[in-house]
């Protein structure tokens, strides 16, 4: 089915489904000049945002608790899509095009023909509807897909992760403390993930002692190679970070919403004072801790 897409962005290059907020000033105390991606602030860009707020309060469509739930998130939804059409740059007009067609020739259709009661599919659709609507897209629309979603993480502010450094990691006798330590800030980060990003579980989280610490357990355990890399990153989630994030009271909706081109980047640590830092980090993380 594919329905939707909300990919929270990482806090230390983690896949813990949270947001990480930076900006200005690197871990060295150099500043670059910043230069937004260009349609980071687009219309495209802004209604995808605003879509993406919408499914954190709202989940996705397979989390509608009744088929009349389902019916008001699948219009909204059509209303995004048409909207994101309309105002596609060139370089992805056709694939979003494509996922469109799909939606409104196959899926809709399907899901009128069941009363939008997904249950009901399950227990007495045919094979071939069943396909439609649980299966995998085809691979003209998963392709479609894949290029919509890969210009929205480059322009739109919204990647899950900085890219990883071109750089190979091996595990040493350090590393694995420092496994640990990233195990530990997860956790953390979870609770907030739990709480669908309650911007007091927030605020919470970052104003608490127990963010101090585990930010020092980074430091503590930083393996060599990457130490410059994690006391940089360590030092951005203690300065703009937390101020970036109090600006916008802790909420990550009012930054998907509000927030400029330069917050978005360092809320994805895409930011040029850290992006270097972080990619390494998430190279080391990917390639010892597991990712």
């Amino acid at each position: 089915m594919t329905l939707g897409r909300l990919r929270i962005c990482t806090v230390a290059g983690l896949a813990v489904g949270l947001a990480v907020l930076a900006g200005c000033g690197g871990g060295d105390g150099d500043e670059t000049a910043f230069t937004p991606v260009a349609d980071s602030d687009s219309a495209y860009c802004r209604a995808y945002r605003s879509w993406k707020v919408f499914e954190l309060d709202g989940g996705g469509a397979f989390d509608q608790p009744n088929p009349a739930a389902l019916r008001i998130w699948w219009n909204a939804y059509l209303v995004a899509e048409e909207t994101m059409l309309q105002q596609a740059p060139s370089e992805i007009r056709d694939e979003v095009g494509i996922k469109l067609s799909r939606i409104r020739t196959q899926l809709t259709p399907l899901l009128e023909k069941y009363d939008f009661d997904l249950e009901r599919v399950r227990r007495v659709g045919s094979p071939a509807e069943q396909d439609v609507l649980f299966g995998p897209p085809p691979a003209d629309v998963e392709r479609a897909q894949g290029a919509q979603y890969a210009y929205e993480d480059k322009s739109c502010g919204t990647a899950p992760t900085p890219p990883p450094a071109d750089i190979v990691f091996e595990a040493d006798a350090s590393s694995k403390s420092y496994c640990r330590a990233l195990g530990a800030f997860n956790a953390e980060v979870e609770k907030v993930s739990d709480s669908g990003f309650d911007p007091d579980v927030m605020r919470t989280f970052v104003m608490g002692d127990r963010f101090a610490q585990i930010l020092d357990g980074l430091d503590e355990t930083a393996p060599a190679e990457i130490a410059e890399d994690v006391l940089a990153d360590t030092d951005w989630f203690r300065t703009r970070w937390s101020d970036v994030m109090a600006e916008y009271d802790y909420d990550i909706r009012n930054i998907y919403l509000e927030a400029t081109p330069e917050d978005l980047a360092a809320f994805n640590r895409t930011h040029p004072d850290v992006l270097e830092h972080t990619s390494r980090d998430t190279a080391y993380e990917d390639q010892v801790c597991g990712g």
